[in-house]
């Protein structure tokens, strides 16, 4: 178990590995090993809308869902990716943890600026430099009942953090009108996935 202190009030999070679960709930996030990257096509470089996101994870003692961000904003150039979440839904990710179940609710806000890279063409990698993170966007999580603090997205990724919602090095496939978004997560604990599929607009 996690224990976060809240003003005087100690609230002890499950033990699922943290990198499942969002910053606010001091998330290490979806990280792959991948490549050095180099330039990509036209393709993925332009506006997209997030319609679908979801997070599966599942090991011996832990099991962890999450949807939900729909209406993020991902804005992709050959150097630069930035995040608009003014219009994002909620992600509400749903666990059991040696089987006590919670139910973990996110809303992020603002907007989130990197330095990135990226390889290939239609199908490659997507990398983003997280000491160059900028911007004002922030993450609250209210765990069951429970709100947790406010979580600065920027200051969390130049701190070598990530959350899932806004995964690392993330592989790509883009269509004419379609970004899928897809990162593996390793952790021996709960192997999981994490796939966000955008609009083109």
């Amino acid at each position: 178990m996690t224990i976060i202190r809240r003003s005087t009030e100690e609230v002890d999070l499950p033990a699922t590995p943290a990198r499942l679960l969002p910053a606010a709930a001091l998330a290490a996030g979806a990280v792959l090993a991948l490549s050095a990257p180099a330039s990509a096509k036209a393709c993925v470089t332009d506006d997209w809308k997030l319609t679908r996101y979801r997070m599966a994870a599942a090991g011996q003692d832990v099991r962890i869902s999450a949807k939900g961000g729909e209406g993020t904003r991902l804005s992709i150039t050959k150097k630069t990716l930035s995040y608009d979440f003014t219009k994002a839904r909620e992600v509400v990710a749903e666990g059991n943890d040696n089987g006590d179940e919670y139910t973990l609710t996110s809303v992020y806000k603002k907007k989130l600026h990197f330095k990135s890279s990226l390889k290939g063409g239609r199908k490659g990698t997507l990398s983003i430099k997280r000491g160059s993170a900028t911007g004002d966007a922030t993450v609250k999580s209210l765990f069951n009942t429970i709100s947790l603090r406010t979580v600065k997205l920027a200051r969390h990724y130049r701190n070598g953090n990530v959350d899932p919602l806004v995964p690392a090095r993330p592989a790509f496939a883009c269509s004419g009108r379609t970004l899928k978004l897809t990162a593996v997560l390793s952790d021996p604990a709960a192997p999981a996935t994490v796939t966000a599929t955008y609009r083109r607009i």
